[in-house]
């Protein structure tokens, strides 16, 4: 992501915020609320999109700021809306979204949302004087033991269980999902057969994307990857976790550009090997 990149897509939310901000002061408007459209990606990031989550941070630390110096102030991390803007203009977007992580919001929630936030904004009698600058919504709790929050301490709360359930075992590499991670590494560092070590690669990479696309069956391995809807950003999370879970460096056009899914498996398993 370039600088450019970076300054287009926060200075909207950064300077408009505070043009508002300084046009209310000087005009001495006596606002009874300012609400702040943010995201959850502001909380839990967003990937391949920085900025983004960065614009929203902004949002909830000005709110917070607006607060301490005894203005009205509510900044509302959404997560999916699910009937109107964006992403149900875009159709089939919602598919990147698994609904075990996030609780969709549709337009009638959404104005609900917006008149807790009015309602928070009270002086006298807001609803959660403890959360006062923020509202967050769109995050399922419980959230499912293979969500990536469980990996952040400041998410514990949203998982049921003492630690030493599924939750737990998310966290400490013991999870279902994990094991065929350590049975990948595991070929891959004894010298194991090459075509051991390629089918092991399939079955970790292939419940990834699966995952990812938000698909009921296996891919097939011999299929196109784009045949299964893989687009931009759907790569950039299957390269993020690439480089986080596995430790190889794959390039964008790598992964778009893979033949199917045994040909993306052996440039991964080329890359380890070349570590």
């Amino acid at each position: 992501m370039s600088l450019e990149d970076y300054h287009t897509v926060i200075s909207s939310k950064v300077r408009g915020t505070w043009n508002l901000h300084e046009a209310s002061l000087q005009t001495a408007a006596p606002l009874d609320f300012f609400t702040l459209l943010s995201s959850i990606s502001g909380l839990v990031g967003k990937k391949g999109q920085a900025n983004y989550a960065a614009a929203n941070t902004f949002l909830d630390a000005f709110s917070a700021y607006r607060n301490a110096h005894g203005l009205p102030a509510n900044a509302v991390n959404l997560g999916v809306i699910e009937d109107v803007g964006y992403i149900s203009e875009q159709g089939g977007m919602d598919q990147h979204f698994d609904r075990r992580h996030w609780t969709y919001i549709n337009e009638l929630v959404l104005r609900r949302i917006l008149g807790y936030s009015i309602m928070q904004q009270s002086p006298d009698r807001p609803l959660n004087r403890a959360s006062a600058p923020q509202l967050v919504t769109g995050i399922a709790v419980p959230q499912p033991p293979d969500s990536a929050s469980a990996r952040d301490a400041r998410f514990a709360a949203m998982f049921v269980g003492d630690g030493r359930g599924a939750a737990g075992d998310a966290v400490d590499g013991k999870g279902g999902a994990d094991k065929g991670l350590q049975e990948f590494f595991l070929l891959q560092r004894s010298g194991a057969e090459p075509s051991a070590v390629l089918r092991s690669t399939v079955e970790v990479v292939n419940g990834r994307f699966m995952k990812i696309l938000a698909l009921d069956e296996p891919l097939e391995p011999g299929k196109s990857l784009a045949a299964y809807g893989l687009d931009s950003l759907s790569a950039v999370e299957f390269r993020n976790w690439l480089r986080a879970d596995v430790g190889a460096e794959l390039t964008m056009l790598e992964i778009t550009n893979a033949s199917s899914l045994f040909g993306l498996c052996e440039k991964i398993i080329a890359k380890m090997s070349a570590k």
